[in-house]
């Protein structure tokens, strides 16, 4: 895993801003299902977390943006997630450097961090670095899966629907 500064990513993803990047993703990529609700318990946060990572498996470089933080305070456990991180050799604050870049085989790390996020109640986009797949996770605990690629799309509505994810309701 690499982690980066939003302004390394956009080399990474093209010429645009990260949040430009995700934004027009976001816009121009096709709906997959319906906006879910987050499980509130931490074992199925887990596992989704690892569905997520089994989802991406042929994706060559996927990136964890987090992009927001801090919104439910009491639920956060920045220790544990500099800890993690330190653990790495990451010395950098989230605020300077908030982006991770997987490569193939590093899914256990991937799981980490995504489950990380899920935990803390974080806003996130998971994302391939092609610009095919783009999952915005939100603090508000509901989550979108987005893609133009059918086969993808086939895929995530299926493990979706055998993991039973609620229908997120406003």
């Amino acid at each position: 895993m690499k982690i980066l500064t939003k302004e390394n990513t956009s080399g990474i993803v093209g010429e645009e801003p990260l949040d430009t990047f995700v934004s027009q993703l976001s816009s121009q990529l096709h709906l997959v299902g319906e906006t879910y609700s987050i499980p509130p318990d931490s074992g199925r946060k887990t596992a989704l977390a690892r569905l997520f990572a089994y989802l991406f498996r042929r994706n060559l470089n996927v990136c964890i943006y987090v992009s927001g933080w801090g919104v439910w305070g009491s639920s956060e456990n920045l220790d544990l997630f500099y800890g993690y991180r330190h653990s790495l050799g990451e010395i950098r604050p989230l605020i300077e450097a908030p982006v991770h870049l997987f490569e193939r085989g590093e899914e256990k790390t991937f799981v980490s961090i995504l489950s990380m996020a899920f935990f803390f109640v974080w806003d996130a986009w998971v994302f391939d670095t092609k610009g095919k797949i783009l999952v915005r996770i939100s603090h508000d605990e509901w989550l979108e899966v987005r893609t133009n690629d059918e086969e993808a799309r086939k895929e995530f509505a299926t493990e979706l629907e055998k993991y039973e994810m609620p229908v997120f309701t406003r």
